[in-house]
């Protein structure tokens, strides 16, 4: 029975072939290698009712990345605020780039060199491959009616030189001023060479 509400189909095309994506090593760690795991645990800064802690460091052949989680809790907030405030915890970025109030990352490197992580999406693609980024790359969230945990990682390439490597994190619209943890950039670049093929 021949209708003639709809259109024939269009012939049966081969998708176009899209070049594969290389990986920008100041974006993103590499997904062939089986990083080493630097451990540590600290507390990096405490507000009232936020905890931001670093939980380890993942060691890859050309760059770091820094394992961070936040801890949000409910206590005394009441019902109306707490989805309010867990909005602003899970979901900073979308208040603007800008907000004076916003999470900041920082890191000092054993030069001296100063990195800034500002913007979770944003990528630092530079000529210079010997020049030193650092980025927020991925994150996941969970939690219930009285507290929220926030996992993020910060990437950062290449690895670090020897010296303190000092953390900084500054999130005023939870009350954490200006807060830092340091660790030894030289031990941890050193676990360099212990990283191994995924695929053999």
């Amino acid at each position: 029975m021949k209708s003639g509400f709809f259109p024939a189909d269009p012939p049966a095309t081969e998708p176009p072939v899209e070049p594969r994506r290389e990986r920008n090593p100041s974006f993103e760690p590499s997904a062939d290698e089986l990083p080493v795991l630097f451990a540590v645990s600290e507390v990096i800064a405490r507000g009232e009712n936020v905890v931001i802690a670093l939980t380890g460091v993942r060691v890859f052949s050309d760059g770091i990345e820094l394992l961070i989680e936040r801890h949000l809790r409910r206590g005394s907030i009441d019902e109306g605020d707490w989805r309010q405030v867990h909005g602003m915890f899970a979901e900073h970025w979308g208040r603007g780039a800008l907000a004076p109030d916003r999470l900041r990352w920082g890191l000092v490197l054993g030069d001296g060199t100063r990195l800034f992580a500002e913007d979770r999406f944003g990528a630092p693609f530079d000529a210079d491959p010997d020049r030193h980024t650092m980025r927020v790359n991925g994150g996941s969230g969970s939690g219930d009616d009285d507290r929220y945990t926030m996992r993020n990682q910060l990437w950062v390439h290449p690895l670090p030189p020897e010296g303190p490597l000092e953390l900084v994190v500054q999130w005023p619209a939870f009350g954490i001023g200006e807060s830092r943890v340091v660790l030894d950039g030289g031990r941890i670049a050193a676990l360099a060479p212990s990283v191994k093929p995924l695929w053999g």
